[in-house]
């Protein structure tokens, strides 16, 4: 007689546990599946896509004509404004953009003086992209203004100037150039002006 043998579980208990082996064997392991060779491979999960990180929005960047800018040594302050000293004739100021790449509405705030129009350009990266004449501080004064008494008689007035819409890189080099205008003879216009402006356009 075997000693081994079950002899103490009935019979039918015995041969459904037989039966029943195969089926537990093959949902032993739930993360494995056939191939048509037979070979045992694990289920993949795709990779989850990356979300696209969104652009920085661009915000206004204002960069102040004394602290923010370079200038060439013959700008000093005039009247409150950063002004070319008397008889330098011209000078530029230069600033890197620090603000983000895209389309900005440039703007000066210039001012104007009674006795000339002083020229002005702007420049990206040494290409011009504005250029024109100071208006005048009174409207029909001119020379006329008596020299002792311009501060009340014909001051001098702010004005926004308005360089248009231009794409502008973040590094990007921006310059203004200015020169005297003496439209009354041995007294003129010296390019003042405070700030300049870059506004996000569209």
């Amino acid at each position: 007689m075997n000693p081994y043998r079950l002899s103490f579980l009935p019979k039918p208990v015995i041969i459904l546990a037989v039966a029943a082996l195969p089926f537990f064997l093959l949902s032993c392991d739930s993360k494995t599946s056939s191939t048509s060779s037979g070979a045992q491979v694990a289920d993949e999960t795709p990779a989850e896509t990356p979300a696209e990180t969104p652009p920085t929005p661009l915000t206004t960047v204002t960069l102040n004509a004394f602290g923010d800018f370079s200038c060439t040594s013959n700008w000093t302050n005039r009247d409150g404004a950063l002004g070319l000293r008397a008889g330098s004739r011209e000078g530029t100021c230069n600033a890197k953009f620090p603000g983000e790449s895209g389309s900005y509405r440039i703007s000066f705030l210039a001012q104007t003086e009674f006795d000339g129009a002083s020229p002005y350009r702007i420049y990206i990266n040494d290409q011009i992209v504005a250029s024109g004449r100071y208006p005048y501080s009174t409207g029909n004064l001119y020379c006329a203004c008596p020299l002792d008494r311009w501060h009340t008689v014909c001051p001098d007035r702010n004005v926004t100037i308005d360089a248009g819409v231009h794409t502008i890189n973040k590094g990007d080099v921006i310059k203004l150039y200015g020169a005297e205008d003496y439209g009354c003879g041995e007294h003129g216009a010296y390019t003042k002006w405070h700030y300049m402006t870059f506004s996000p356009a569209g």
